[in-house]
């Protein structure tokens, strides 16, 4: 038999009364409103392992070797290189477009600042580091970016970079 607002007068209470009451109660154990800290969870074996595979993945962008990253990503792969970018869509199309260019720099670095991981998703904040050769073909770049991972069976799946809003981009 569904509720009504008239069942619920005859006990005194009205629909408003108990929502009103209920959500009281979930703010009331929620700190009253103020968030609270709570004690971090040890990460599981999983966790730790896609916590390595992403930060193993970013250093070896410093080999300049495409076929290095390769068993780090998805056949499937998404990528975004950043929003507004076209949509990488497979491993091999990332391997198309990032080899020769890849290939072409003198050098690259990642910086890993922190990295936090909740189940699948790593997420970390890098400064990125392509150094262009000394023939000038091309600028060396720097960026500080959010990085977000995806890791399904063993492999990103899904990698999008975010930039961070007023931190110093460098292209030249």
């Amino acid at each position: 038999m569904k509720s009504t607002d008239q069942d619920l007068v005859g006990n005194g209470l009205s629909r408003r009364t108990v929502l009103a009451s209920v959500a009281a109660a979930g703010v009331t154990s929620c700190g009253g409103g103020q968030m609270t800290r709570a004690e971090q969870p040890e990460k599981t074996e999983l966790e730790i392992a896609n916590e390595k595979l992403v930060n193993n993945f970013c250093r070896d962008w410093a080999l300049r070797d495409i076929e290095a990253l390769r068993p780090y990503l998805a056949e499937d792969l998404l990528y975004q290189i950043a929003p507004g970018q076209p949509l990488i869509k497979s491993r091999d199309q990332f391997e198309k477009q990032m080899g020769d260019w890849l290939k072409s720099l003198a050098s690259v670095h990642w910086d890993i600042l922190r990295s936090h991981v909740i189940g699948p998703v790593v997420i970390n904040e890098r400064i990125d580091h392509f150094n262009a050769p000394e023939d000038g073909k091309g600028p060396s770049m720097r960026f500080q970016i959010v990085g977000h991972f995806f890791i399904e069976d063993g492999v990103i799946k899904v990698w999008k970079d975010w930039p961070i809003p007023g931190a110093e981009q460098f292209i030249g």
